[in-house]
């Protein structure tokens, strides 16, 4: 059916070059009516995933061809500005049906929208980091997630540009800063180190631990590791 259809069209630009009157000839409207009752019978394979329906795409353009072979008659200077459009056209690389331009405009708006997510997500990370490594009080803490960062990077270019010591906040509840068994081993092990505010706890319960004969300075000096192996131990401080 579709070398027929083929064979049709390919007759149908023959008569047209041999006969210039061909256009308005009961023939060639008998040619179009066939050629379109053909590519509604037989519409090409369609690919759900790409491109639209073929047999539509065709019917546009016998539609569109006709229409433009009238304007030919009736307003000859757009159907010369239209000739010339259709020849930019047919200069580019390649000629895309538009619902397939359609389906990668598509394909595109995802890719830019999974962007963006990734990007919403490292901006939710580093608001987050910001506000456990910068406290704000008062007014600064009043207003966006956008407007605090903002006061928290300020205030981080103040003290590394006249030094000073950041506001951080102290947890009211000791058993918050309190270290787990599984960090304390980390900590034992040399995978991880005390905050400052665990470093602290560890401190006055390895002073306890200990009876008092290990003083805070000593503790301090021996490091993360030799308190954590203490805190685990049995309250001696291994040098």
């Amino acid at each position: 059916m579709k070398e027929l259809r083929d064979l049709l069209l390919d007759c149908r630009s023959a008569l047209r070059r041999a006969d210039r009157g061909f256009d308005d000839s009961p023939l060639r409207a008998r040619l179009d009516h066939t050629i379109i009752g053909m590519s509604q019978a037989s519409p090409e394979p369609e690919d759900d995933a790409v491109e639209p329906q073929t047999f539509s795409a065709q019917q546009v353009a016998y539609a569109w061809q006709q229409a433009a072979r009238e304007l030919h008659f009736t307003h000859p200077a757009l159907y010369a500005e239209l000739g010339k459009q259709v020849r930019e056209r047919l200069q580019a690389d390649e000629l895309l049906d538009p619902g397939v331009e359609i389906v990668q405009v598509q394909a595109q708006l995802r890719a830019a929208e999974a962007v963006h997510e990734g990007s919403r997500a490292e901006l939710t990370a580093l608001h987050a980091i910001l506000a456990n490594a910068v406290l704000l009080e008062g007014t600064d803490a009043v207003g966006s997630d956008a407007d605090c960062a903002q006061r928290r990077l300020r205030l981080l270019l103040n003290a590394a540009t006249h030094g000073g010591a950041l506001p951080r906040p102290r947890p009211e509840d000791p058993d918050a800063i309190e270290p787990t068994r599984e960090e304390l081993q980390l900590v034992s092990r040399g995978q991880r180190e005390f905050s400052q505010e665990e470093r602290e706890w560890c401190i006055g319960e390895a002073v306890v631990r200990s009876h008092f004969e290990c003083d805070p300075a000593q503790l301090l000096a021996a490091g993360d590791q030799a308190l954590a192996t203490l805190i685990l131990g049995d309250g001696k401080l291994v040098a």
